[in-house]
């Protein structure tokens, strides 16, 4: 029994260790992805909907990598438990129960590092609710533009207003958005 156990740690601590290297010098590639399926979609609703969506579905309990963890330190947990002289079916399932309890701690902290991702894209949804200077004066029922500062980025959209003319360097506040380039804005006092 402890030869396999043996057998079955060596193995796992391998593979576990590879896979490790590999993600660390960034071969890891994450296939699926609900998001990146939906990119060419027009909608930005639906494309934020899918984002919010992947972000669920990233939390996984069932994969190549908790596989590992739970062989490895399952494996090495119940060697331990046989060295300390428990009986050796306790060890076994005491080992790989705190292998599998390891294995979700890992799949936990990967699921928050996949939330640090970030593709830093801005969009015109970003910004609405947020306060800028009219960069280019927007005639009433006409085009301008505006500056508006999203994600600490100073970022220029397109600006239309249902209200009066606004001048240049006037502060306004973004709406909403209107297509991908373009906002709704009003002055502010």
């Amino acid at each position: 029994m402890e030869h396999v156990l043996y057998w079955i740690a060596g193995i796992a601590t391998a593979l576990f260790a590879v896979r490790l290297v590999l993600m660390l010098i960034g071969f890891d590639h994450d296939a699926g992805d609900a998001a990146d399926a939906l990119h060419g979609v027009g909608a930005m609703d639906t494309l934020d909907a899918a984002h919010a969506a992947a972000d669920v579905a990233d939390f996984k309990i069932f994969t190549l990598m908790t596989l590992l963890v739970t062989g490895m330190v399952g494996s090495w947990s119940s060697i331990l438990g046989l060295e300390l002289g428990f009986p050796s079916w306790a060890s076994v399932a005491g080992g790989y129960a705190v292998g599998f309890v390891a294995a979700l701690g890992v799949a936990w902290a990967m699921y928050g590092m996949k939330k640090l991702e970030s593709d830093g894209t801005v969009r015109t949804s970003d910004a609405e609710g947020l306060k800028g200077t009219c960069y280019v004066a927007i005639p009433e029922g006409g085009k301008g533009q505006v500056q508006v500062v999203v994600k600490g980025r100073l970022r220029t959209f397109d600006a239309v207003s249902d209200g009066p003319a606004i001048a240049s360097f006037k502060q306004i506040v973004v709406m909403t958005h209107v297509d991908d380039r373009t906002v709704r804005v009003c002055a502010t006092e």
